[in-house]
């Protein structure tokens, strides 16, 4: 491949030198309108001498850096290809870790909803347990006014029963059995001591 490029830079050359001849020698207005062919063809042969040359000394030098130059693009490459792949990598672990984030947030919110849940239950049930101990209280506080009430009523009634039958024994005693009862009651206090 090298040496068709040289061939076809040498062949460039010549032609580029023979037109550039004949534009030298029309330049010469016109007089002795004939080519100069050994001049013509010992430039060329100078030239592609030259060329040959130019070649010979700087086709290692060039091939180098033409195939350093390829070696590093493709240690370039391959550097590139290994960074695509762990950023890659990278980009699917943390895809994978966003996922994981997203179930553990998804995890975490019911959690926090049946902790809700269950501390509204508790709340309800503690609640129902204050209202059925007020209940109780309130129950043993009725009892107790019933039981208050009952025995005042009682207290009255004995208190009026006394009033009453005191007031029927007067009507019905006569002197004489009040002065009766009070010995016979002092006698057994005196006795009772």
């Amino acid at each position: 491949m090298m040496r068709k490029g040289c061939l076809s830079l040498l062949l460039g050359a010549g032609l580029l030198l023979a037109l550039s001849g004949l534009a030298s020698a029309s330049g010469e207005g016109g007089h002795g309108a004939h080519l100069n062919w050994a001049d013509f063809f010992t430039r060329t042969l100078v030239f592609a001498v030259l060329v040959g040359l130019i070649v010979k000394l700087t086709r290692k030098p060039i091939a180098g850096f033409f195939s350093s130059r390829k070696e590093q693009i493709q240690k370039l490459l391959a550097e590139l290809e290994v960074k695509i792949k762990e950023a890659e990598e990278k980009s699917s672990e943390y895809a994978a870790k966003l996922a994981a984030l997203d179930a553990e947030a998804s995890k975490i919110m019911a959690e926090y909803v049946a902790e809700g849940e269950a501390e509204k239950q508790r709340i309800i049930d503690s609640a129902k347990r204050q209202a059925d101990y007020i209940r109780e209280q309130a129950q043993i506080a009725i009892q107790q006014e019933i039981k208050a009430a009952r025995e005042s009523l009682q207290g009255e009634i004995a208190d009026l029963s006394v009033a009453a039958a005191e007031e029927l024994l007067r009507k019905s005693i006569a002197g004489d059995d009040q002065e009766r009862l009070v010995r016979e009651f002092m006698t057994r206090v005196a006795e009772a001591k």
